[in-house]
């Protein structure tokens, strides 16, 4: 089976006019394709479909992870369960169907540094976008100085917000910095205007009993604050070994050798 170079460009043509951009490039391909394997007509057809589809798809995912902001090379096919046993593997697979997202529940992630908080936020946001929802990672020293800068800018509305209105926004390493009463006010914002519409994911080294004191004190705020975050929250203390001491230890071991 021979097509001339002219029925091809038509063709290719066509696909194009009709949003068929990945398909006409890979034409010849899948021609060869349904040659080889004796596709019937709907078949080809079907070929031709599935290889748009697939390649709109990746498209999709790659573009995603770009604007989320999410660190790269961290997945949750990549974490090392049997070094962290303090991870609860089962309850990441879980949330790994993103079915927390769907019903716009929020996860908290606590334990000390090293113990790989951010690779498992990170995972999961990478889980969140290849499903279909929109992603912000920022570190909470980055959404602090985010809402900083909106707040004076009274035109600029919440809902035209990134980080309010991705469907999973990832607050990483919540506690390492001290925040005033305004900080904390703003942060409060989000997560009251976030409740029940989105799913929050945040990092922190600080227990749950320890947040009045990180948010400038304020008990009555801490306590509506974590009143709105908990109220449907998969909590998750992740208490083991740090890798970045792993990594330093074995980065010893072979120097000394």
């Amino acid at each position: 089976m021979s097509i001339a170079t002219t029925d091809l460009d038509r063709t290719r043509t066509l696909l194009t006019d009709t949003g068929f951009e990945f398909a006409q490039e890979a034409l010849p391909e899948l021609i060869e394709q349904g040659v080889r394997e004796e596709l019937s007509l709907p078949g080809f057809l079907e070929l031709v479909l599935r290889r748009e589809r697939d390649s709109r798809e990746e498209r999709r995912v790659r573009t995603s992870l770009k604007l989320s902001g999410l660190p790269r090379g961290r997945t949750i096919e990549d974490f090392d369960f049997t070094f962290q046993r303090g991870g609860d593997r089962r309850g990441i697979e879980m949330l790994s169907t993103c079915e927390y997202a769907r019903m716009r529940e929020n996860v908290l992630l606590l334990g000390p540094p090293g113990v790989g908080k951010t690779h498992l936020a990170a995972g999961l946001g990478v889980k969140a976008v290849q499903n279909g929802f929109s992603v912000t990672y920022l570190t909470a020293d980055e959404l602090i100085s985010r809402m900083r800068r909106d707040s004076q800018n009274e035109r600029r509305r919440m809902s035209r917000r990134k980080y309010m209105r991705a469907a999973v926004l990832i607050i990483d390493e919540l506690g390492f910095q001290t925040m005033d009463r305004r900080d904390a006010h703003l942060l409060f914002q989000v997560i009251s205007y976030r409740y029940e519409k989105t799913s929050t994911i945040i990092t922190s080294n600080k227990s749950i009993r320890e947040w009045p004191d990180m948010l400038a004190g304020d008990e009555v705020l801490a306590t509506a604050l974590l009143d709105r975050l908990l109220h449907h929250c998969h909590v998750m203390n992740i208490d083991g070994r740090s890798y970045r001491l792993r990594h330093m230890n074995q980065a010893i071991e072979t120097n000394q050798e």
